[in-house]
């Protein structure tokens, strides 16, 4: 119980000018997803709105709750239950186009889904957030504690996803030759440079890691079995 309680007091290895790097990355990496997007793919959502409903459901309903669900379950350090609302809150990327593709999915509803649950997270990434963890009474006393400032996480989610998303439609829109040639240079090499940011961020916090690993290991595990299963399962039963 020590332990577990210990790892709400760990303070990770991060400077002002890597979490900069950190949401400058996170900004590439959703203008490179808008790149491929236009207006027109939206009209998907009108002529097929079944597949679309369900995904917005299982992303911005289900999964929070089922979050909620498995906290109360396990009951984890309230750091890692606030983790895991936070993980449940965001919205898909383009890692998710990328793996529709090539397992020969439905590639039109995903990146719809991609483009709107971007658009939609402004609000609902910090809503979700906020909410879910409020229900939880020791994330709850948690967020007192770090005063969470609801207007500037607003502004933060606006700035490194509603912007580019919407610069990178534009793009395509008006600069379409650019839009391509860029897409293909920028999606890779955002990927190598939040990887690469990943990695430099692990290595600073490796002893972290090592000493904490076994106590947030079953919770991981059992938050993506739980994400990935409801997703599944959404789907057969529709």
């Amino acid at each position: 119980m020590a332990q577990t309680n210990e790892l709400d007091s760990i303070q990770l290895n991060f400077s002002s000018s890597d979490l900069l790097l950190l949401n400058l990355a996170l900004a590439l990496i959703m203008y490179g997803v808008a790149l491929d997007l236009r207006f027109e793919d939206f009209k998907y959502l009108a002529k097929n709105p079944k597949g679309f409903f369900l995904g917005v459901f299982s992303q911005f309903i289900l999964l929070p709750f089922l979050t909620w669900c498995l906290v109360l379950i396990m009951k984890p350090s309230p750091s890692v239950a606030l983790g895991m609302f936070l993980v449940a809150a965001c919205p898909g990327g383009n890692v998710s186009n990328f793996l529709t593709s090539l397992a020969k999915g439905n590639t039109a509803l995903s990146v719809s889904l991609t483009g709107f649950s971007s658009i939609l997270s402004i609000i609902s990434t910090p809503l979700n957030f906020a909410l879910w963890a409020g229900f939880y009474a020791p994330t709850k006393l948690l967020l007192k504690e770090i005063s969470l400032d609801y207007a500037d996480t607003f502004i933060t989610v606006a700035l490194i996803l509603g912007v580019p998303l919407i610069l990178g439609i534009i793009t395509h829109k008006y600069a379409s030759t650019f839009a391509e040639k860029a897409s293909k240079i920028l999606k890779p090499l955002s990927i190598l440079i939040f990887a690469a940011f990943v990695v430099i961020a692990f290595a600073g916090n490796f002893n972290l890691f090592t000493k904490y690993i076994s106590l947030i290991f079953i919770w991981v595990l059992a938050h993506n079995i739980v994400a990935l299963g409801s997703g599944f399962f959404t789907g057969k039963i529709f």
